[in-house]
């Protein structure tokens, strides 16, 4: 553990984040983000803060180098996971309206899975007639609900089937 502190911060966040309700994921995936700034800053300032940047007689070259494998690693780490993080937020917050359509359809909104973009919102027609109509942006609001729910559905059933897999061995 290069800075428990900020690792046990981490770990915190990401078991609130893998926990998180449909309401709350967004604010909790962007908190975890900026503790993942944060402790990715202090990472590229640790070479510099051991002294191992420039070469120093005080170091075995091993030692120095073990010690960026570390670094390296760890950053490495920190960067998959704030890749995923910001996909994750954006897939509930970047939504065009074809994507709204999509996700309404894929998730059998209301039923349907007839849902189409128009110059007038999107909605579902019988001919040229709507029969059921809303306004782009509640389209966008909708899908973002429904891909926030997925998300955490989804993470539920992961996390029991993990919690399954370890009763077992336990067993």
């Amino acid at each position: 553990m290069l800075f428990p502190a900020l690792e046990d911060k981490l770990r915190r966040a990401k078991h609130s984040l893998d926990t998180a309700t449909s309401d709350n994921i967004t604010e909790l995936c962007k908190q975890y983000l900026a503790l993942l700034a944060e402790y990715r800053a202090e990472l590229y300032k640790l070479p510099a803060k051991l002294g191992i940047n420039r070469w120093s007689g005080s170091f075995i070259l091993e030692d120095v180098d073990n010690v960026r494998r570390t670094v390296r690693a760890a950053i490495e780490n920190t960067t998959r996971e704030r890749n995923a993080a910001e996909a994750l937020i954006l897939s509930f917050t970047s939504i065009s309206g074809y994507e709204a359509v999509e996700t309404l359809n894929r998730q059998k909104y209301k039923g349907h899975t007839d849902w189409e973009l128009r110059a007038g919102g999107v909605a579902i027609f019988s001919g040229d007639v709507a029969v059921e109509r809303m306004t782009v942006q509640d389209a966008v609001t909708t899908a973002s609900l429904l891909r926030r729910e997925e998300h955490v559905a989804r993470s539920a059933d992961s996390a029991a089937r993990q919690d399954n897999v370890l009763w077992y061995c336990l067993s």
